[in-house]
């Protein structure tokens, strides 16, 4: 059904039907929930076997896609060369798809990097305002 494998700076959920449907859905959300943490850090979903997916399952994935995001941290969607590719983008253009794991491994390497970089940026810029108020 699906595997979830957890490393150092990622975790990865693996889809390995060919239909992503509710029920499916709603056993991936509830190990995510009832797994420690689990709903904290970078993450990437390997949807490259999956032929078909639902429109409760798109919104599910959008919503955990955004909390990610929004919670400081990256997600990524391996569609490789899956029909469902394109209803992916069409769903949201905004999303990171790529082909393959290693690429996914990349992009949430990179977006880590541009991470630290904007806070070192941003904790510079704080201490040169501190400076001057001296």
């Amino acid at each position: 059904m699906f595997k979830i494998d957890t490393r150092e700076k990622y975790r990865t959920i693996r889809v390995e039907k060919d239909r992503f449907d509710a029920n499916l859905t709603a056993e991936i959300t509830t190990a995510l929930q009832n797994a420690d943490g689990m709903l904290q850090g970078n993450l990437i979903w390997d949807l490259s076997e999956v032929k078909q997916i639902d429109e409760d399952s798109l919104s599910i994935l959008e919503i955990i896609y955004e909390s990610c995001y929004a919670s400081g941290y990256s997600c990524c969607i391996v569609c490789g060369r899956s029909p469902i590719c394109n209803t992916l983008k069409k769903r949201n253009r905004d999303w990171n798809l790529v082909p393959t794991l290693s690429e996914a491994v990349d992009l949430i390497g990179l977006e880590e990097m541009e991470r630290l970089l904007q806070q070192s940026s941003t904790e510079g810029q704080e201490e040169g305002e501190t400076e001057k108020l001296s």
